[in-house]
């Protein structure tokens, strides 16, 4: 046993002494001038970029309430299918729906006000009849301010109406209130005839702002005329002319005529507001419905945000939520994950220049054989960097050609982008070929000979093959590295 053991060793040991010799003998052929040469061949020129990437959802979420609150309801868990829009939790709203049954209620007495006002002409009926009034309160005014100074003061005077007028009784020391009196009595009797102008025949039909505007104007002139006359009744004093009695009368008479006046102008005031008002009814009561409709807005607003709904179609990926578990307000609590799966992958600036949007791909996973490929196309670059590792990288999404249920999110992707085709080519290894200045040629080994034969050639593919656009046998014998052999 021990002999055929040392035999076989013996065996072993002569065959690779005789491998290493044959070694030596094949490297000393090549290094004594053997040409290595290559022949032209038919095919498609493919440029490819070679990147590593990761497979993720085209669409995700990551849901969170706005408000914090007790989770009273689950709807989807974890592997479950939802659509847009489907409910997956909701944490407590008793106080909510209270306040929306409150707005409910608000609202409703407001619109009801609002119809009110509007419906069956009465508002219409209530403006007229305001309009109606202050045209009223006009004319009014105006026959106050007439009986203030033909019945109640003129009395005080020698030749009221005429371009001259003077009150009868001197009050020495005061003569400038005399003259301002004189005057004034001149003034009344254009103020009186031209307000009798404006109030003739004023009806609802004919009444406009500016009866109300010059009534105003003019009852302000009397009514500071009166006033002055009245001071000056206050100065006089009972003599043989002018009785006590008399001067009582005077002072009576005038004093009633301002007070007429102080009236007749509340009276136009009040006239006024009502009007106002009447017009701001409508205005100030749209504006509560308005308020009410915001209020209710608000409290459905709220409500809303007691429930996380799904934004998209998909599949729940994460639910962390239980049922009496208090959540706070912007935590992640559910993930949902479209089942349209796409690859992310970086690429550096180097390499982007050649990949646009829609270029095909092959994709490998990681987690199956080199043999399962799955075909995809480039569907967005991002416009700008991203940096990674120090390096300018631009973002690049791939959408699957065929959806596959084997590609699960997150799994690593071997992404072979493929950014030039050329079909239908003569190729040739670039290591043939020779560039001199604006020359190219290769050496074509022909027996014995090496033939120098000028070349056109195009475009390049990722291999290191190039384009042979010059014409040559398919069995031509092109020498590899010529300027080594």
């Amino acid at each position: 046993m021990l002999e055929f053991i040392k035999e076989r060793k013996g065996f072993i040991i002569l065959v690779a002494t005789v491998l290493v010799v044959i070694v030596i003998v094949i490297a000393k052929i090549n290094s004594n001038g053997e040409v290595e040469t290559v022949s032209p061949v038919s095919g498609d020129l493919v440029r490819i970029v070679k990147i590593s990437g990761k497979v993720t959802p085209q669409e995700s979420a990551d849901l969170s309430f706005e408000t914090s609150g007790t989770v009273v309801s689950i709807s989807k868990e974890v592997g479950q299918t939802v659509r847009r829009g489907d409910l997956l939790v909701r944490i407590d709203a008793s106080n909510i729906s209270a306040d929306i049954l409150k707005a409910e209620a608000e609202l409703s007495l407001a619109q009801a006000n609002l119809d009110k006002l509007e419906g069956a002409g009465v508002y219409e009926a209530q403006i007229e009849n305001a309009k109606r009034g202050i045209a009223q309160t006009i004319v009014d005014s105006y026959t106050t301010a007439d009986d203030a100074v033909y019945n109640k003061t003129d009395q005080l005077f020698r030749n009221p109406r005429s371009g001259k007028p003077e009150i009868s009784y001197a009050f020495k020391g005061y003569e400038d209130l005399r003259d301002d009196i004189n005057l004034g009595r001149v003034s009344m009797e254009e103020i009186l005839n031209d307000w009798e102008t404006l109030v003739t025949g004023l009806t609802l039909s004919t009444y406009t702002d500016n009866h109300l505007t010059k009534s105003r104007e003019y009852l302000s002139l009397v009514s500071s005329y009166i006033s002055n006359v009245a001071r000056a009744v206050n100065l006089f004093e009972a003599n043989d002319n002018m009785s006590q009695a008399t001067l009582d009368g005077y002072k009576s008479d005038v004093l009633s005529a301002r007070d007429n006046l102080n009236s007749a102008s509340q009276n136009l005031i009040t006239a006024e507001d009502k009007l106002k008002n009447l017009l701001l009814d409508v205005p100030v009561q749209v504006a509560r419905v308005e308020a009410a409709r915001a209020t209710l807005l608000n409290s459905k607003s709220q409500l809303s945000k007691t429930y996380l709904t799904s934004p998209i179609n998909g599949i729940v990926s994460r639910q962390d939520a239980k049922v009496g578990q208090v959540v706070s307000s912007a935590v992640s609590i559910v993930s949902v994950i479209s089942r349209e799966l796409e690859v992310e992958a970086y690429i550096p600036e180097v390499l982007i220049s050649g990949v646009a949007v829609g270029n095909p791909a092959t994709i490998t996973l990681d987690a199956y054989s080199e043999k399962d490929t799955f075909e995809a196309r480039v569907r967005s670059i991002d416009p700008a960097e991203t940096i990674r590792d120090g390096v300018s990288t631009y973002k690049v999404k791939l959408a699957f050609s065929i959806p596959d249920n084997r590609i699960r999110s997150g799994m690593t992707a071997n992404i072979n982008i493929e950014t030039f085709r050329k079909n239908g080519l003569v190729l040739i290894p670039e290591r043939t070929v020779i560039r001199e200045g604006d020359e190219t040629f290769i050496y074509i080994l022909s027996g014995d000979n090496k033939e120098k034969t000028p070349i056109t050639i195009g475009e390049k593919d990722s291999t290191g093959n190039v384009e042979l656009v010059t014409e040559l046998p398919l069995d031509s014998k092109l020498i590899i590295n010529p300027t080594q052999n």
